[in-house]
């Protein structure tokens, strides 16, 4: 499968893919244009390496994930002090597996619905986010606590009780919470 096929991959980790598509689709090569389809191992390393010709970057890297063999093509060089604030704003989620980590209050927890979701700021999946940026949200009863006690402080922040996520758990939550 292409990342850009992907639904769980975000679009800033996939959208450059998209002239990887582009390529396929002007050329009539079937396999660069498919969002997802049967391949054998060098195949991945062929498609690899195309992706690197119309994109550039500086090489390819293979992931065995369980049954899934992953191919990542290398764009550039990240500094160290880059990939450590990279790294400080990821999470491991064991249903999604590695992510940007995001924050909701208690009462979104454990499968809730219906309780309203208010943010920071608005959201998609896949965004850029600021670097002093995190995605955030809370409830209806802890917006309606936050106005009472005039903003976040000690007693609304315990009230909220903030718990951290992973992006997609955010996404999922925010779809099941928000009331039209």
């Amino acid at each position: 499968m292409w990342s850009w096929n992907n639904a769980t991959t975000p679009m800033t980790d996939k959208a450059e893919m998209f002239t990887v598509k582009q390529f396929g689709e002007k050329r009539g090569y079937k396999r660069l244009a498919e969002g997802n389809f049967e391949s054998h191992k060098d195949e991945g390393w062929q498609f690899t390496a195309i992706a690197k010709m119309v994109l550039g970057g500086i090489g390819g890297y293979r992931v065995q994930a369980g049954h899934l063999t992953i191919y990542m093509l290398l764009l550039g060089v990240v500094d160290n002090e880059t990939a450590k604030r990279l790294s400080e704003k990821m999470i491991y989620c064991d249903k999604h597996g590695a992510n940007r980590h995001a924050f909701v209050c208690q009462h979104l927890m454990n499968g809730a619905e219906g309780k309203g979701f208010e943010e920071a700021f608005p959201t998609e999946k896949g965004m850029e986010l600021g670097e002093e940026d995190d995605f955030q949200a809370w409830c209806d009863q802890c917006e309606e606590v936050r106005v009472k006690l005039d903003g976040w402080n000690d007693e609304s922040m315990e009230f909220a009780n903030i718990k951290l996520v992973c992006e997609d758990c955010y996404f999922i939550i925010k779809e099941k919470n928000l009331i039209q």
